[in-house]
């Protein structure tokens, strides 16, 4: 009898924390109370689609950079998932970026292969940078009211193409998203 209660008190939390998951296609998803998969791939898919046009029609030429989104709500968006989608796609559309975050990194290695310490098949080449003429920035933002009971939240994303060398907003876009939820425990 204590064998069975001590091989019930081993195997039950294994049983007890297991949980099933699945996958799901994601054009499938359902809208959610919070921000969710459906508006991050919705903005992701708008956005990168007009800024492509835009930069094959418009601009030609030039590198872009991107800026941090800014969350203004009061949801947590995770705006670095928004950004890898948008960047994941334009990337695929041939839209050329820099990242000047990496600058000094290179430098450094450019310093160190000019030592003589690294082969010359290998070793960067100096003068090669390239500047993004353009930067990208962005943000979300939101009204919520509440009637009778619904929580109705707009919600917009919107992104920027501004020139550096003119400080101009050359290209911008918007995700609007107007959704409605019961709040739980109205009117008690």
């Amino acid at each position: 009898m204590q064998k069975k209660i001590l091989v019930w008190f081993l195997v039950f939390p294994l049983f007890a924390c297991s949980s099933a998951v699945s996958y799901q296609k994601i054009e499938n998803v359902k809208p959610t109370k919070r921000w969710g998969v459906m508006e991050a791939k919705e903005t992701a898919k708008s956005m990168s689609h007009s800024l492509s046009v835009y930069y094959k029609t418009e601009l030609k030429n030039g590198f872009l950079e991107w800026k941090a989104i800014q969350n203004s709500t009061s949801e947590h968006i995770d705006t670095k998932l928004i950004s890898n989608e948008v960047l994941n796609q334009l990337t695929k559309d041939k839209v050329p970026f820099v990242d000047t975050s990496i600058r000094e990194d290179a430098t450094k290695e450019m310093a160190f292969g000019k030592t003589g310490m690294v082969s010359s098949d290998s070793r960067l080449s100096v003068g090669k940078f390239k500047s993004p003429s353009h930067q990208i920035k962005g943000e979300i933002n939101e009204i919520v009211n509440y009637e009778s009971g619904d929580k109705i939240q707009y919600i917009t994303v919107t992104l920027f193409l501004v020139s550096l060398e003119t400080n101009q907003i050359v290209w911008s876009e918007q995700s609007n998203f107007l959704k409605k939820s019961r709040v739980e425990g109205y009117g008690f």
